[in-house]
């Protein structure tokens, strides 16, 4: 939670923390109702105080500008947001009495940003003294055990809730953390709902997961692990299948973009494609760790223009990669070819052909990774508007073909 309203102050630049600034507000926003912005949708774990681990069939709740609740089966309910703190029993307001302005932006993006115990859980790995390990520690701990690294939401909007499992309908609180706790640290859980029919999902990895902090795509692994999971957590939502991260960094699939779920009809469901694209030094060594607090300038500049490079292909300048722009609109058409029975261009056959994972698997362990830069200098990043006509110029003459 400390966190997140750190985040929060920085973000909005409101005066006093603005307390008046609240998630469901963006729905009331012009810009939004006209479809000229993102929709937002935050990502959290359920977690229990006294727990430091959050497993692969925790809870996920996802709060949206409307709403807050889950698919899961543990739940399988939403509340309107701009109602979180009213008191609910089994879906309906108590005693008829609403209560609003309860979801503060900056308390809904610290739900979204709470890392205390992944804190303690890397604290002894860290490469520090050991009298400075048994003083952070000591903090930490203390923070925990007040549960002051838990976003707390009461009253629990789904107390007695009828399609909720003993342990959500029994308990007057709900206890929530950072939605990557569970190791899906890509907020894909939305976007794989049925419901939702998404085609395409853009995952941009900029995990810390190798010993040097580089991805290693195991935000895919945990989505994947995870739509398996025995104990029905996943609810019968398909993802597509996925390698293991040795295999990741072995076959290299961490270092460009790859597609994943190319061939629908091998899915047990409808599932959207996945193009994978990890962070990869371009211009600058851009493995920063998660818990690192604080960035010049310069710096922040740096990481932003990489990012620029990683999504681009260093602009289209990156050997091998000239074709990007064309595939990833082939990638976002793929799942429309398959709805229509369209014949695929052959152009886009090539670029499945190339970007699509055969399924090959090499699980060895790897050997240390350490890329090294792509782009000597920034020259990468100018012209951009000219690329970015191209990419969506690739998809706006596809579009035609589909109707």
């Amino acid at each position: 939670m400390c966190l997140g309203n750190i985040l929060f102050w920085k973000f909005i630049n409101a005066e006093d923390g603005g307390p008046g600034y609240t998630w469901s507000s963006i729905a009331l926003t012009e810009d939004f109702k006209q479809r000229k912005m993102p929709l937002p949708l935050l990502v959290a774990d359920g977690r229990n105080p006294g727990e430091t681990l959050v497993g692969c069939n925790s809870t996920v709740y996802e709060i949206s500008p409307w709403e807050f609740g889950t698919f899961d089966p543990s739940i399988f309910g939403f509340v309107p947001l701009k109602f979180l703190g009213s008191r609910f029993d089994n879906g309906k307001v108590s005693a008829h009495v609403c209560v609003e302005g309860f979801n503060n932006a900056g308390f809904i993006m610290g739900t979204s940003s709470t890392l205390f115990n992944q804190f303690i859980l890397r604290l002894n790995t860290a490469d520090l003294p050991e009298k400075l390990k048994s003083i952070l520690g000591g903090l930490l701990q203390g923070l925990g055990k007040q549960s002051d690294d838990i976003a707390v939401y009461s009253p629990n909007p789904f107390y007695n809730y009828e399609h909720a499992t003993i342990a959500y309908t029994n308990t007057p609180n709900l206890n929530v953390v950072d939605g990557g706790e569970d190791k899906q640290n890509l907020p894909l859980h939305p976007l794989i709902q049925p419901i939702r029919h998404v085609d395409v999902i853009f995952a941009v990895d900029s995990s810390a997961s190798t010993k040097n902090n580089w991805p290693s795509g195991s935000p895919l692994v945990a989505a994947y692990e995870r739509s398996l999971n025995s104990s029905g957590i996943g609810n019968g939502t398909v993802f597509s299948s996925i390698p293991d991260t040795n295999t990741f960094i072995n076959l290299g699939l961490n270092t460009r973009p790859t597609f994943f779920g190319c061939n629908s009809s091998n899915l047990t469901g409808p599932a959207p494609l996945v193009v994978y694209i990890p962070n990869h030094p371009y211009t600058m060594l851009s493995n920063k760790s998660t818990f690192q607090m604080e960035y010049s300038i310069a710096e922040r500049d740096d990481v932003i223009e990489n990012g620029y490079n990683v999504m681009t292909m260093g602009n289209g300048t990156r050997k091998g990669y000239s074709d990007w722009s064309t595939c990833a609109g082939c990638a976002v058409l793929s799942r429309s070819f398959d709805r229509t029975g369209t014949n695929v261009p052959e152009f886009c056959r090539e670029c499945f052909a190339k970007y699509c994972w055969d399924g090959t698997r090499n699980s060895t362990e790897p050997g240390s990774y350490e890329p090294a830069l792509i782009v000597a200098n920034n020259s990468a990043a100018k012209n951009s508007a000219s690329y970015l006509l191209a990419f969506l110029a690739s998809v706006l003459v596809l579009g035609p073909v589909l109707g």
